[in-house]
């Protein structure tokens, strides 16, 4: 048998090498696998958030009050407007064109709730306006701010740029 003092060196190396990068690399590896589950449980959880809103808020909707920048809309329009809710579409009844058919998204997991809509007619086609939404029971409020931003509370106050609906359950 041959022995060669540079090949017992070279193996000796290599064995301790690797039983210390086997049990920190194991160690990060450990982490990877647990953040992964984490995430996946947290889009789970996040995800049945979203189903269950998306679920609820399905229906027709009667305005109860609608107001922008302070001032409300005039009763002939919330006697007769309502919001229907139908999968991932809504439309507002009576519509007017370009202004009737959007398709909707929910966000339940920030706070406030999110809630977007996106121009599926008219002119605006594929335009998006995002906004907040609180749905308890048969109670929806959704409120709007102009351009880009994103509302923080439910107020259409003066000069706020804001609307907002309240609307209840069509039953």
């Amino acid at each position: 048998m041959n022995f060669c003092p540079r090949k017992l060196v070279c193996e000796t190396t290599m064995n301790a090498m690797k039983a210390r990068t086997s049990k920190p690399l194991l160690k990060f590896f450990g982490v990877l696998v647990l953040l992964a589950h984490i995430l996946v449980a947290a889009d789970s959880s996040a995800q049945t958030g979203v189903r269950k809103d998306v679920d609820q808020i399905q229906g027709t909707w009667k305005i109860v009050a609608l107001e922008y920048n302070g001032k409300q809309a005039p009763p002939e329009i919330v006697a007769t407007l309502k919001l229907v809710f139908k999968n991932d579409t809504l439309a507002f009844l009576p519509g007017e064109p370009g202004f009737t058919n959007y398709k909707f998204k929910l966000d339940p997991t920030t706070k406030p709730a999110g809630f977007a809509m996106t121009h599926a007619d008219g002119v605006k086609v594929g335009n998006t306006q995002h906004g907040i939404y609180s749905l308890e029971g048969d109670r929806l409020r959704i409120c709007f701010a102009s351009g880009n931003k994103i509302p923080t509370v439910f107020v259409a106050g003066a000069k706020s740029a804001q609307t907002m609906y309240t609307l209840k359950r069509e039953k």
